[in-house]
């Protein structure tokens, strides 16, 4: 596991990629305009700026509104220090934070290093046997409930972290269908929201030693792969590939995935950009969601448009199990029948417990990350170079498409024989790019 010195290089980089800080105080300056008219121009001209009270007044503010800007209702818009005010505009960021408890330690250094950018955090322990042992004590009726806390919380939060927090990658095992579908409007409206928002998100992974045993790889060489693709997320070789995939998506129109073992998808992603996934966020191309690790360029399908078949050597749908030999047939964008060769019944479940627009195909994806090998741990199996993957379910948001859904399903496939087409020229052939 890394040191207290390589933990909190992970927290500074985790926050410095998510650009926390501080915001402009727009609800503030709002309510400042019944003091003067012209507040907007006066707080963008002398923000951090130290004005004495005359200074203040000739500006056009009274006594009175003096007071008031100092009130918590406002953010406060002005401090007193010594004999003059702090003219302050910006309010430190609101930060989600969720954590497992094992990683108490990389939590209390991002909350640190956020911190020291003005942000303020909440942080909320989450883990397995938690979720399961929650959905098993709460009736149908309480998790069909949209708790008020909960819908402030999103209406109002800029950032949201998660660190790796389910440990058992089975935990929804056992659980009936009823409670399972219970929430799924909830986490479509919790999707709407935050997409609206657009509340810049990251997935943090982590390798924890259950996670490793659910998935039936040694544990040892799980945390040694992890870490390897977290470190490799920044190298300028998976930076290379992320921009060459990117390139090659960038005003495309026509997609088609062929494939030795049958497989021949194809759908349009015209209109729609193309984004990457690199170790560092880009705002100005709509870019508000990150992974760690890293690694891979994506972007959402025209939702009706997807026709043909795909097959999968193995997938893991979370909170269920493997599915081996998955089979899809798309038409019009969805899926419309499926098989496997063993343990079908966990992807009809998910398909079950999720809305029924979660069968829409919302996302092709590349993956460009060199240390990343096949687990069944979706945050590095869909960065592995020389792979695809497909989504099904919700792309609204950071994915630029327009489906709402309750769940977004990731499906990696091996390309080594398969090859990828963009409006006729081959992308990738036999899992590598084509320069």
């Amino acid at each position: 596991m890394p040191s207290a010195s390589e933990i909190r290089f992970i927290a500074e980089k985790t926050v410095s990629a998510m650009l926390i800080g501080r915001k402009w105080n727009s609800h503030g300056v709002a309510m400042a305009k019944k003091h003067l008219r012209s507040a907007e121009k006066f707080f963008e001209e002398f923000d951090g700026k130290l004005l004495s009270e005359k200074q203040l007044r000739a500006k056009g503010f009274s006594p009175a509104a003096i007071a008031e800007l100092q009130k918590p209702d406002y953010g406060p818009l002005l401090s007193k220090r010594g004999a003059k005010f702090l003219v302050r505009p910006r309010i430190g960021e609101a930060v989600r934070l969720r954590y497992h408890p094992d990683n108490w330690p990389l939590a209390k250094e991002i909350i640190l290093a956020a911190a020291k950018r003005g942000a303020h955090v909440s942080w909320t322990c989450d883990y397995s046997a938690l979720s399961h042992d929650l959905m098993t004590a709460k009736s149908v009726e309480a998790l069909e409930d949209w708790p008020e806390m909960a819908g402030a919380s999103m209406k109002t939060v800029d950032v949201t972290i998660y660190l790796e927090n389910e440990d058992d990658p089975h935990w929804k095992r056992g659980l009936p269908l009823s409670k399972l579908k219970a929430g799924q409007a909830n986490g479509q409206k919790a999707h709407e929201i935050l997409d609206s928002r657009k509340v810049r998100w990251l997935y943090l992974g982590w390798p924890f030693a259950m996670t490793a045993k659910g998935f039936g790889v040694p544990a040892k060489w799980f945390e040694k792969m992890v870490f390897a693709s977290l470190a490799e997320s920044f190298s300028p070789r998976t930076r290379k590939l992320v921009e060459y995939y990117y390139a090659s998506l960038e005003g495309g129109d026509a997609v088609r995935i062929t494939h030795a073992d049958g497989s021949d998808l194809s759908f349009s992603v015209k209109g729609r950009p193309p984004l990457k996934d690199a170790g560092y966020m880009e705002p100005e191309l709509g870019d508000f969601g990150l992974n760690l690790p890293s690694g891979e360029s994506f972007i959402s399908p025209l939702e009706t448009t997807a026709n043909g078949i795909i097959k999968f050597d193995r997938i893991h749908v979370d909170g269920h199990g493997f599915v081996d030999g998955l089979q899809l047939t798309f038409k019009g964008g969805r899926v419309v029948s499926f098989k496997a060769r063993q343990n079908v019944k966990h992807f009809a479940n998910y398909l079950k417990e999720n809305t029924p627009s979660t069968r829409v195909l919302a996302e092709l994806g590349i993956g460009a990350n060199l240390s990343a090998k096949y687990s069944g741990y979706i945050l590095t199996d869909e960065k592995i170079a020389g792979t695809i993957h497909l989504a099904i379910g919700n792309n609204t948001g950071s994915y630029h498409g327009k489906n709402k859904a309750s769940g977004h399903l990731d499906m990696v496939k091996d390309m080594r024989k398969g090859v990828l087409w963009v409006d006729g020229k081959a992308v990738m052939k036999g899992g590598r790019p084509v320069w």
